[in-house]
């Protein structure tokens, strides 16, 4: 109980009179003994006491009168409370142990040090002195200055049983019953002390304090208005009463509903008090909700959400229903999460928790996807609650918006009782999970799901539609050409199929199939069906259909028909009309128009100099020359073939065509060079064996058939005539098995005819052939050397894929240097265009992983500058186009890219290219478009939790920045509950290290 100021009414404070009295000492003949006891009686207490002093020290043989005089010396000493005053008294009890005045010197002992403010030792001296013993006036002061003693020192029990021994003492009556009453309030006894204090209340001693002591009991007891009544004009002093009934009222008011009274009187307390606490926040910002202030309201309940206890709980709750009417739902949610976390209250921790899934459903805030799982352990934890048909209607909804396809799906399973919404909502994200995998290029994972969303395809027509399609495109992708047209097939026969987007691309695609298979007929009949369809058409694929059509037509010797589909597609994307052109002059030279074919290839090399099907167009000229007999021009076309293009593969045809033209118009020597040309720089290949032929004529013809078989002989067995047949028997024996894909088997035999025959006539398909099977075996030591050794062969058939191999390998094995060198020669000698696209992307790649961001940055735009490239590697080059920019520091210049990247967060480089524009915007100090970039992110989600998780880190950081660390700190325990780390990811440790850091340089706590 609070230390409580001694009242003593002046009733307590004696005279001495009694001590002084004069009996037989007034009749004593000593005057001088009388003069100073008439000093004690008139109040000269230091006269009285320097009198006694010498009467004591003067009459030693008086011992009656000198040991009064003792007395009354140290008696005047206490009286002027000098600092010796004790020890006079002791002296004096000790001295003068037979005295009728000792026991009233221990009483005097204990008075002052009563005066001067020590009980304690003041008990001490009382507790000696026996009332029966003292001086008869002194009796009651005795008693309940004793009892006094014992109530400040907190033994109020024994207080109580001194003031009864002074009970109906008028003097002392009300100081006792004040006492009575103060420990009857602090031992809980309200209704006693309230009786007690109203009586006080009259008495002209206690009549200004008792009135604090009833409106603090009126409080207590819940009579709120009573309590109000009296503190309300005890309020209006500036010290720490006045303060406490200020605090009565506001508290009073508060309870009785009463907010707009209430919230004066918490605003007054504010101001004049120093420990406003948590508790008092919370009851003004209450005041502040309930008034309609709800800025400031929010202002005040987030000085008492530091806590954990039911306050903390309560105030976030309420914090959220602020944000709530101020319309700001992202902070709502936020409060609402942190308040459905404790279980102190479970009515607000249901409520909380409902409001918290309601937010961001309607925020589209679910950047992990866990709305359907937390409205479905909403409906678990709360199955009788008045929200749960709600929870279950937002619930259903949820599954149709869901953005992480996978949970979703793990999530939907785990529902025990599902209904219509349900099923639907499954078909639906089985699809997108499948399409996300498929964008991802995981083909035959994302068959599973296209197939898990068919066996709810009767839910949604439209669905089953694209998942048929999809499913297809998977086929198509993973090289099953016939699982791939059935799919295609019934999507194209599917209940509403025609009005989706994927119905054009599905003729094309079947088109292909057919097209691959070389059934001309079928594919012919799907590009015409593809070209003819009403829906608008992308113009680069019509016009690679309409040379698809031509190329059937052309196979079918329809070469008029098929010039006019060249010429369409020509028409329909001239960027890529290079083809159209070579394919209609060779079919101009079929139907022996000669001179228009000589003048299309001429158009096809002046409109597309770089084109790779420009040394095609020189040869093919050369042949119309020829048989318009025009040789001259002939032999500079072919010619123009072996030197401008030396390492294509026209250049060791073209050469076999001018030792022929050369054998034909006699000149021997030029056809004997030109064909022996072929053979030393093409050995071990169709044109070698085409030279060797011509040769053996040459030599015929001049009748040197020695020379011929001397000849032949240097050439090895390539050219020996007995060995022919063996070499081309082994070796079709072991292709054959290759052909059918029985590499474990052709392997060994392929392998057995390279060691037999090294230079034999089919040494580089076999060596391609072993580098092949040594790559679908897992063995890619045996396959890059394979491939190798293909790629330094002279110009052959297979010098492309070889060199395409072998880049792919090296570049795999991380020897980005020599993978480097292999992509540059290959673009330098494709003559594929998907080879010479695949040269520059594999160039791109080493740049990216040799380190060098400028170099990748040149190889990037390569790319980027290329028609042919596909969206997912010109989404690949713009992503190392921009993460290079930014390495270099020049994260401005990245954003554009990052920006066109982060469209499609499904994507790998997508989802991370959103974390990263974000994040250059918050390193160029711009928080809230980064906010933006990361709010936007989590609406539009990813399966790629990684990068999105990092998003909600940063988030923090902004929030944080920006000195609202609540809401950082709230992320970041969002983070905790949501997140499902990922290989040992670091997601886990950035958090906490956040977390320990923004406790540390936290604010000190509100008292309670």
């Amino acid at each position: 109980m609070k230390r409580i100021k001694i009242l003593l009414i002046s009733a307590l404070c004696c005279g001495v009179a009694s001590e002084a009295q004069r009996t037989e000492i007034c009749e004593s003949p000593n005057r001088e003994f009388n003069d100073a006891m008439e000093l004690l009686e008139k109040g000269y207490y230091g006269a009285a006491r320097a009198a006694f002093g010498n009467f004591a020290a003067e009459n030693k043989s008086e011992k009656i009168l000198s040991t009064e005089a003792q007395y009354y010396r140290a008696l005047s000493a206490k009286k002027l409370n000098n600092s010796d005053a004790p020890s006079l008294l002791i002296m004096f009890t000790r001295e003068c142990k037979q005295s009728v005045h000792r026991h009233d010197a221990w009483f005097h002992l204990g008075d002052y040090y009563l005066t001067n403010g020590d009980e304690h030792e003041a008990l001490t001296w009382f507790n000696k002195a026996q009332e029966e013993k003292v001086s008869g006036d002194l009796r009651n002061e005795l008693l309940f200055k004793r009892g006094y003693c014992l109530f400040m020192t907190g033994k109020h029990k024994k207080a109580i049983a001194q003031f009864d021994r002074i009970k109906g003492s008028s003097e002392y009556d009300s100081a006792v019953k004040y006492y009575r009453a103060h420990v009857d309030y602090g031992n809980g006894n309200l209704n006693e002390a309230l009786k007690s204090f109203m009586e006080l209340e009259k008495d002209e001693g206690f009549s200004s304090v008792a009135p604090y002591y009833i409106a603090h009991i009126l409080y207590l007891q819940g009579h709120y208005a009573e309590a109000i009544r009296y503190a309300e004009p005890l309020s209006g002093g500036a010290n720490k009463r006045a303060t406490d009934m200020i605090r009565i009222m506001a508290d009073s008011h508060f309870q009785l509903g009463e907010y707009a009274k209430a919230l004066p009187a918490y605003q007054r307390l504010r101001k004049a008090t120093k420990r406003f606490s948590r508790t008092d926040y919370y009851h003004l910002g209450m005041c502040q909700y309930k008034t309609g202030e709800y800025a400031e309201a929010a202002q005040s309940l987030s000085q008492v959400t530091s806590g954990k206890d039911e306050l903390a709980q309560n105030a976030h709750y309420h914090l959220g229903c602020c944000y709530l009417k101020m319309g700001d739902k992202k902070r709502a949610r936020v409060a609402f999460e942190a308040a459905s976390r404790p279980d102190y209250d479970k009515a607000i921790r249901e409520d909380a928790h409902f409001n918290k899934i309601k937010l961001a459903y309607e925020l589209n805030f679910a950047p992990f996807d866990e709305i359907v799982g937390q409205f479905v352990e909403f409906t678990e934890l709360y199955p009788n609650s008045d929200k749960r048909d709600e929870a279950y209607e937002y619930m259903s909804k949820a599954l149709l918006t869901t953005k992480n396809y996978k949970k979703a799906l793990r999530t939907m399973e785990s529902i025990r009782h599902k209904n219509l919404k349900i099923y639907t909502a499954m078909q639906r994200v089985a699809f997108y999970r499948g399409l996300e995998l498929y964008t991802n290029q995981k083909f035959e994972e994302a068959e599973e799901f296209f197939n898990y969303s068919l066996k709810y395809g009767d839910y949604d027509p439209k669905l089953k539609a694209r998942a048929l399609y999809w499913l297809g495109e998977c086929y198509y992708r993973s090289e099953k050409k016939n699982e791939a047209k059935e799919q295609y097939v019934k999507f194209i026969n599917a209940y509403q199929a025609s009005e989706l987007e994927e119905f054009t691309t599905a003729h094309y695609n079947l088109g292909y199939v057919a097209f691959n298979k070389k059934d001309y007929a079928t594919a012919r009949h799907w590009f015409i069906k593809y070209v003819s369809l009403s829906a608008p058409l992308e113009p680069r694929l019509k016009a690679d259909a309409y040379n698809r059509l031509g190329d059937c037509l052309y196979v079918q010797r329809d070469f008029k028909v098929a010039t006019e589909y060249y010429d369409k597609s020509l028409a329909t994307y001239p960027q890529s009309g290079d083809y159209s052109m070579l394919q209609k002059g060779i079919c101009l030279g079929l139907t022996k128009n000669y001179k228009g074919k000589t003048e299309q290839l001429k158009k096809l090399i002046e409109t597309y100099p770089k084109s790779s099907y420009c040394a095609n167009a020189y040869y093919e000229t050369a042949r119309a020359y020829v048989a318009m007999e025009q040789i001259p021009e002939a032999i500079y076309n072919y010619k123009v073939v072996k030197e401008r293009y030396p390492r294509g593969s026209m250049a060791s045809k073209a050469m076999v065509q001018l030792g022929l033209l050369y054998y034909n118009n006699g000149e021997y020597d030029n056809s004997m060079a030109f064909y022996k040309r072929v053979i030393n720089e093409y050995p071990a290949t169709p044109e070698a064996a085409d030279a060797l032929a011509g040769l053996r004529n040459v030599y015929m013809e001049r009748g040197d058939f020695d020379g011929y078989i001397a000849y032949t002989n240097t050439l090895g067995a390539f050219a020996r005539v007995d060995s022919q047949e063996k070499d081309s028997l082994m070796f079709t024996s072991a292709a054959r098995l290759y052909m059918k894909g029985e590499f474990a088997n052709a392997l060994p035999n392929l392998e057995r005819y390279t060691s037999e025959f090294p230079d034999g006539r089919f040494s580089i398909p076999a060596k391609f052939y072993i580098g092949d099977c040594a790559y679908m075996q897992g063995d890619t030591a045996k396959a890059l050397q394979s491939f190798e050794y293909v790629a330094k062969a002279p110009r052959n058939v297979y010098t492309e894929d070889a060199l395409l191999r072998a880049g792919e390998l090296e570049y795999h094995s991380c020897d980005y240097e020599r993978a480097m060198s292999t992509f540059q020669r290959l673009e330098a000698e494709a003559e594929v265009e998907t080879n010479k696209v695949e040269a520059i992307i594999g160039q791109m790649r080493c740049m990216e992983k040799s380190g060098d961001a400028a170099e990748c940055i040149v190889g990037a735009d390569k790319v980027i500058g290329m028609p042919q490239a596909s969206p997912e590697i010109m989404r690949e080059a713009k992503y190392l186009k921009a993460k290079s920019l930014i390495a270099l520091n020049k994260g401005e210049e990245a954003i554009p890219f990052l920006r066109e990247l982060s469209e499609n967060t499904k994507s790998a480089e997508g989802a991370e290219a959103k974390y990263l524009l974000a994040e250059t915007l918050y390193n160029r100090k711009n928080l809230e478009a980064a906010e933006r970039e990361i709010f936007d992110y989590v609406e539009k989600g990813t399966a790629h939790q990684y990068w999105l998780a990092r998003s909600f880190v940063l988030l923090a950081d902004i929030y944080n920045d920006k000195g609202e660390t609540f809401q950082a700190n709230q992320y970041l325990e969002s983070l905790k509950e949501s997140y499902t780390q990922e290989h040992n990811d670091d997601i886990a440790e950035m958090t906490a290290d956040r977390q320990a850091s923004w406790d540390k340089m936290g604010s000190a706590t509100l008292p309670e």
